[in-house]
């Protein structure tokens, strides 16, 4: 039904720009689909070569049975959901800090605007602390970074946050786009703290490209390094997510880092018995929440534009 969506909005828009904006995907997701769908039917049905695009024959006759299953399927789906109970109860999440607070803020308090019947909790611990409460059953999800393949635990992939430097503007770094590993050879930067799987996994990285840094400062929480790096002048290095914001608006300057460090986010709960533990109904939805709009296939760009897209609606 998504594809069928697309195909409908681009159809409309006469525009695949002005179609991926309203569905909060990027362009060229909106283009591989209905490509997709366009291959698998075996026949062209946007034409363009031509401004504003236009329907083929083909296009045409699709376009009217498309609209037409998706008012039905949009009348059933209104008439099934009459039928189902208000969701409600609560969901209690608990999250590392360098999950992304502005994130998760946002994903809650959507959530609870799209069910006022359900209440969210967020809490920010260490990772261990993360797993344990997800292991003892005292929330229904936790989210970790470089999630593992712990006791009692399952793993559902979030997605997976590019690694940047991340500096002031009046710091030597910022004058290019990109910066070999090597480059920070000897320069201050802040760290998170050692123990945390992420700091774990930068030393790797720095290793394994035969670079030193010198840590001047370590914490575990991105907001609390971005204040860090606007006080000292020095540079870190944290998920571009994270700083997008800031580096549009100029606060801080972001540079993408060679080779390609990255660091997988993920959602863990309790199993039990070998099985997946059955989650509320309030649970599942929001899984499905957060999989849509923070999940693997969102990027930055989609995410934002998909957040924007919630707020004016609900305004």
């Amino acid at each position: 039904m998504q594809t069928l969506r697309i195909f409908r909005d681009v159809a409309r828009h006469r525009s695949f720009s002005t179609a991926a904006e309203t569905l909060g995907m990027t362009q060229s997701a909106v283009s591989q689909r209905v490509g997709q769908l366009e291959r698998r039917l075996g026949v062209t049905l946007i034409d363009r070569s031509v401004r504003p695009l236009a329907l083929t024959s083909s296009g045409t006759v699709f376009m009217e049975g498309c609209c037409d299953v998706l008012e039905r399927y949009e009348a059933l789906e209104r008439r099934v959901t009459a039928t189902v109970p208000a969701l409600e109860g609560q969901v209690r999440v608990d999250a590392i800090y360098s999950a992304g607070i502005d994130l998760l803020n946002w994903v809650k308090a959507s959530f609870e605007r799209a069910h006022p019947r359900v209440r969210v909790r967020v809490e920010y611990k260490r990772p261990d602390e993360v797993y344990e409460a997800v292991r003892a059953a005292r929330c229904d999800l936790g989210i970790v970074s470089y999630p593992q393949r712990w006791r009692d635990v399952s793993v559902l992939g979030l997605r997976e946050e590019r690694m940047v430097v991340v500096c002031d503007s009046s710091h030597p770094l910022a004058d290019g786009d990109r910066i070999d590993v090597s480059q920070l050879d000897g320069i201050e930067i802040i760290a998170f703290e050692s123990d945390l799987p992420v700091a774990r996994r930068m030393r790797q990285y720095f290793k394994d490209h035969g670079v030193k840094p010198v840590i001047s400062n370590m914490f575990d929480n991105v907001d609390t390094m971005k204040t860090a790096v606007s006080l000292t002048g020095q540079a870190t290095i944290l998920p571009y997510r994270t700083v997008k914001r800031e580096a549009e608006s100029g606060v801080l300057s972001v540079i993408e880092l060679v080779p390609q460090l990255t660091r997988p986010v993920g959602v863990i709960h309790t199993r039990r018995n070998g099985n997946a533990h059955r989650f509320s109904r309030a649970v599942r939805k929001f899984i499905d929440f957060l999989m849509k709009h923070a999940g693997p296939d969102v990027d930055v760009e989609q995410f934002d534009a998909s957040r924007d897209r919630l707020v004016t609606d609900q305004a």
